[in-house]
């Protein structure tokens, strides 16, 4: 029987809006684009429970957790059984490698059980260098122009200072600004030597690399911080079919982008407040260089695969944790709670061994927690008695073309403030939580052609609104009963509009 092995590269916070398989005409991403070419990618697949450690939770258990608090950014359980206890015993390896700093912050337990791990120290805000090291002694935050502290409440300020203060140092010692020591080079430098130990090793693996890119902080080698500086495309227009547009911003003679300085890193916040329109353009501008920058050491990762013949035995899974706000609704990055299409739209490519079944796109709607049993599947892992139930299912079939969908609709939610359900024709979001300050009430949007939800139309179709919210609501409360089989169908009316 041949050797079967799985690689999951899961990155963090890519716009789905910035990948050439999903629409996007001016960003280069060849090696993405080839990996499209070669698998299977997933038109609609969307987390569970945003945003970092919620996403990985949902991946590694198969399991929701969007209505418990305490599934939320919070340690992994000592009793949870995630994707290393599961392979355990079975004959497979488990690693994990990873820059994401927030997975290895103490007290987490987002390393555990995995055979090896490997963390790629001084990425994003990374306590990585001390505050005494003398190799930063005349480091300083009012000397790099492109962190500026948020006009903001003291303690706000001071959590800024101390984030970038980190990232300044870790810049300072690890050289991070040039492109062979940035987070994506050194964490894919470590999965490629770690694949050429193994060699022809005969024992299967199963490697989960964790690329904390393309989130922010954004200070990128030259080359790709400028290289879509001058790029007119960008407003986030959709056309009829709900892909992006290009938008000539040259009738704005108030914005010329060529003359705003590049931000290597923003607050979340609203547009206006935390940076002006004219540096959200140059922000989205240096954010699709972040993007490129991920997809050059993809694709050497990518290569080394073909090298040592792991392209022919090895399931090859890319995705990522959420998406990126960029102004699409006034606000950059997490500022709130909203799950509009930006954040929670995800890519999900699966290659088979030796691109079998290449080259399809699939319609189903697919969710974080179908990894895990997909990933089950491959290795012909059953889960334990003693497992808790797995709520996802096995994209296996679909690919293989025995099966046609695994669900009507995908339900979602962020910090237990707001829920979202979503199917092919509707996109609906339910506060949860009332906030004075910025009133919400419950939204809907028709898809595909409005792609980065700008139309509410609840008001014109209330009855397709009403049946969503009702199967929104009952999905949440068998979630505890773990009653999820006995749902009923969603109403004809709310499938089709």
């Amino acid at each position: 029987m041949a050797l079967m092995n799985a690689i999951v590269v899961a990155c963090n916070s890519v716009h789905l809006g910035f990948l050439g398989a999903y629409g996007n005409a001016w960003i280069e991403t060849p090696n993405l684009d080839r990996l499209a070419a070669q698998g299977v990618v997933f038109d609609h697949h969307f987390p569970e429970n945003l945003t970092t450690l919620p996403t990985r939770r949902s991946w590694w258990t198969g399991r929701y957790g969007l209505t418990d608090p305490d599934l939320g950014w919070t340690p992994l359980g000592t009793d949870e059984f995630i994707l290393p206890d599961f392979l355990a015993g079975q004959g497979v390896r488990t690693a994990l490698i990873s820059d994401n700093p927030f997975l290895r912050e103490r007290g987490m337990g987002y390393g555990r059980g995995f055979d090896d791990v490997v963390w790629i120290r001084g990425q994003g805000y990374d306590p990585f260098v001390p505050a005494d090291d003398p190799r930063v002694k005349g480091v300083r935050l009012k000397d790099e122009p492109g962190l500026r502290l948020p006009d903001d409440d003291p303690e706000t300020v001071e959590r800024w200072r101390e984030r970038w203060e980190r990232f300044l140092r870790n810049r300072e010692v690890l050289k991070t600004d040039r492109e062979e020591n940035s987070g994506v080079a050194r964490t894919v430098a470590a999965a490629v030597e770690w694949l050429e130990r193994r060699g022809d090793d005969a024992e299967p693996f199963c490697l989960w690399l964790d690329v904390f890119s393309p989130h922010g902080p954004w200070d990128l080698p030259e080359e790709y911080r400028d290289r879509y500086a001058t790029i007119e495309p960008d407003e986030f227009e959709a056309g009829e079919e709900g892909d992006l547009v290009e938008e000539d911003l040259t009738d704005e003679p108030e914005i010329d982008i060529e003359d705003v300085a590049a931000l290597i890193d923003v607050p979340a916040g609203a547009v206006g407040d935390v940076l002006s329109e004219a540096e959200l353009y140059r922000l989205r501008r240096t954010y699709a260089g972040a993007v490129a920058l991920v997809d050059k050491w993809l694709g050497e990762l990518f290569a080394a695969m073909e090298r040592l013949g792991r392209d022919k035995d090895t399931l090859l899974i890319f995705t990522a944790d959420q998406g990126e706000p960029l102004g699409e609704h006034g606000y950059v990055r997490r500022f709130r709670p909203w799950l509009y299409e930006e954040l929670i739209h995800t890519p999900l490519i699966v290659r088979m061994p030796g691109g079998r079944h290449g080259g399809a796109r699939h319609q189903a709607i697919a969710q974080t927690v179908d990894l895990l049993p997909t990933l089950l599947g491959f290795f012909g892992v059953r889960p334990p008695d003693d497992a808790p139930p797995i709520h996802g299912g096995d994209l296996l079939p679909l690919i293989r073309g025995e099966q046609t969908k695994l669900r009507d609709y995908a339900v979602m939610g962020m910090d237990v403030e707001e829920y979202a359900i979503r199917t092919h024709v509707w996109h609906m979001i339910l506060p949860l939580v009332d906030d004075p300050e910025e009133p919400r009430r419950p939204e809907l949007y028709r898809k595909p052609e409005d792609r980065w939800d700008q139309n509410d139309v609840i008001e014109q179709h209330g009855e397709a609104a009403e049946h969503l919210e009702l199967a929104l609501r009952r999905f949440v409360e068998a979630l505890p009963r773990e009653a999820l089989a006995d749902l009923p169908p969603l109403r004809d009316v709310a499938r089709r509009g």
